[in-house]
């Protein structure tokens, strides 16, 4: 099943499609799924979330490995940018972790102003170690500047497998809950966000996340 947006009583929910794997299709429908939510003012509240037993399972590898490196690298770029977006949204966003969040997925997760996790189902993990990976700039400046201390080791040095109970009680999410209270738990977390002005929410998220966003903005070195 394709990404879909729904928006109900303010609240647009972004559904990723089945596996939740970035590539350029799947990017593209997002960043269009974004565009949508920005241009509907009466939207108060962005929820992101998965299919069945995934959230995301981060960048497309197949892609990856089949692209021309030099398209590669500026793939991993545009998916930064679209963390960008988030990182500076107009409207709150909260991340509703219905399964595994991975790489790119974990990524989508902290750069939400708001996560919260199913307790029973699904693992966050930052895959690259096992997969002989180092991360790009932006990537590393999101992690390193999300996480930190022991959490930041062992998410990105061991590529540990953090369930939702584990990863609130680390800090990662905000909460965790049973999937039936997943959707309520997001809104309650964001009640106190909703309704700010947008320019100057925006402006305070771009603000606060500078650091972050500077190394995104910054051109690809090939």
């Amino acid at each position: 099943m394709a990404l879909t947006l729904d928006t109900e009583n303010s609240t647009a929910t972004l559904t990723m499609a089945e596996e939740g794997k970035f590539n350029p299709d799947s990017l593209a429908a997002f960043n269009a799924a974004l565009d949508k939510v920005v241009e509907d003012s009466s939207v108060t509240l962005l929820l992101i979330t998965g299919r069945d037993k995934n959230f995301s399972q981060g960048l497309d590898l197949e892609f990856l490995d089949s692209a021309e490196p030099e398209a590669a690298i500026g793939f991993v770029k545009d998916c930064m940018h679209m963390v960008a977006r988030l990182l500076q949204f107009p409207v709150p966003v909260v991340s509703v972790i219905n399964g595994h969040a991975f790489g790119l997925g974990f990524m989508i997760a902290i750069a939400s102003d708001y996560s919260v996790m199913c307790a029973d189902k699904g693992f966050m993990c930052l895959p690259e170690i096992d997969l002989g990976m180092t991360l790009e700039a932006g990537m590393n400046a999101l992690v390193t500047g999300k996480l930190q201390g022991r959490v930041l080791r062992d998410a990105l040095l061991t590529g540990k497998r953090f369930g939702g109970d584990e990863a609130a009680q680390a800090g990662i999410v905000d909460a965790a809950t049973t999937v039936d209270q997943l959707m309520a738990r997001a809104e309650e977390l964001a009640q106190p966000m909703r309704g700010k002005d947008r320019k100057t929410l925006s402006g305070l998220k771009a603000d606060i996340h500078h650091p972050i966003l500077s190394v995104i903005e910054q051109p690809v070195a090939l």
